[in-house]
């Protein structure tokens, strides 16, 4: 009971009120407070009807729409996230909105399926991003049942896509050798060094675009990585945002070969009367284009005759030179800026083969 005594009774007596907190429906906090009654009684007499309206307000579960539910959600999530992570959620959403006039309580066994079986059906998608766009459906319905307590049954009939023919991809990757091979038939000295950092220095292409002269610090032979650019948003040339995770924000030594070359690409630039240090390292006032950065890739592997790959495999190929030359999997994590070294043993533990082999070898040899 939480019935007061007031020390101001009104003119007509009242005396006795009750306070209230509590949460609605939408989560939202409440503190009430009563008007005043003559008695004691009275007041706790109200209090309990009070409380009996409250329940029956929260037990009243809403109408609220799949299309409703997304557009709640993303309209406070995309405040959260970068501009192409909120680009891809909608367009994950776009495979389902076909749904989006379903009631999250309607939802049955047999809606499901028919969601699943329209995915299904649509041989352009991979498994994974099946699932990632049941991933979504799952959100929305969570984000419904948190704020206008609608009911979540249905979550249980959600089980993932599997292929069982899948098998997993070899990883890609230059030993030393392709990249020397691959470096050989590079006619421009700017797209020599642009490759160069990405196999010496494992830098994501989108880090390696955004870099502009403020980050390179030649007297401490320092590169800062504090940005990454991306080309991806429809309407936009490009888009400069932080690194992937906090862990990539990071400052890593450069080795003399890349030292050398980048103090050769400032002082042939830096002598153009528009010249700024804002300037982009690669591409100057204009960045590097992604597609013109794989159109080179591919030259220069036809023309070095070794096998293509992605772009972002210099970064594995950086991984595998650095692990082939004794480092870490500590040191690895943190030089390509992962977010957890789980992360990196997970991608590159068979990079480490070889190196359990030497520890046997080290213990037969005592």
């Amino acid at each position: 009971m939480a019935v007061y005594k007031s020390k101001n009774p009104t003119k007509d007596g009242r005396i006795y009120f009750f306070r209230i907190k509590y949460r609605d429906i939408l989560g939202v906090s409440h503190d009430y407070t009563s008007p005043k009654y003559k008695t004691q009684k009275e007041a706790v007499n109200e209090e309990a009807l009070y409380r009996i309206n409250i329940g029956a307000k929260k037990s009243i579960t809403s109408n609220i729409t799949i299309g409703q539910a997304f557009e709640e959600y993303f309209a406070k999530h995309s405040q959260k996230v970068k501009k192409q992570t909120a680009l891809k959620i909608l367009n994950l959403y776009e495979h389902i909105k076909k749904f989006k006039n379903i009631k999250i309580n309607d939802i049955t066994l047999n809606i499901v399926n028919a969601i699943k079986k329209e995915l299904a059906d649509n041989k352009t998608l991979g498994t994974i991003r099946k699932n990632r766009i049941l991933g979504l459906l799952k959100i929305c319905i969570k984000y419904a049942n948190k704020y206008y307590n609608s009911s979540a049954e249905c979550l249980k009939f959600f089980d993932n896509f599997v292929d069982v023919n899948s098998q997993k991809k070899e990883m890609d990757f230059f030993t030393y050798e392709e990249y020397q091979k691959f470096d050989s038939v590079i006619d421009k000295h700017n797209w020599h060094t642009f490759f160069e950092i990405l196999y010496f220095m494992g830098l994501r292409q989108g880090e390696c675009q955004a870099l502009t002269w403020q980050d390179i610090n030649f007297e401490k032979k320092m590169i800062s990585i504090t940005k990454t650019l991306t080309s991806k948003i429809k309407g936009v040339n490009w888009t400069i945002s932080a690194p992937k995770t906090k862990n990539s924000t990071r400052i890593l030594p450069m080795p003399n070969n890349v030292l050398n070359d980048l103090k050769s690409i400032k002082n042939e630039v830096s002598q153009l009367t528009d010249y700024s240090n804002e300037w982009f390292v690669f591409g100057n006032s204009i960045p590097f284009k992604e597609t013109t950065i794989a159109n080179y890739k591919n030259n220069y592997c036809q023309l070095a005759k070794v096998k293509q790959i992605r772009v972002h495999d210099f970064r594995h190929s950086c991984a595998s030179f650095l692990i082939s030359q004794g480092a870490s999997i500590t040191l690895v994590s943190k030089y390509l800026g992962h977010s957890k070294v789980s992360i990196t043993l997970d991608i590159y533990s068979h990079f480490y083969k070889s190196e359990l082999e030497n520890i046997v070898e080290r213990i037969n040899n005592l």
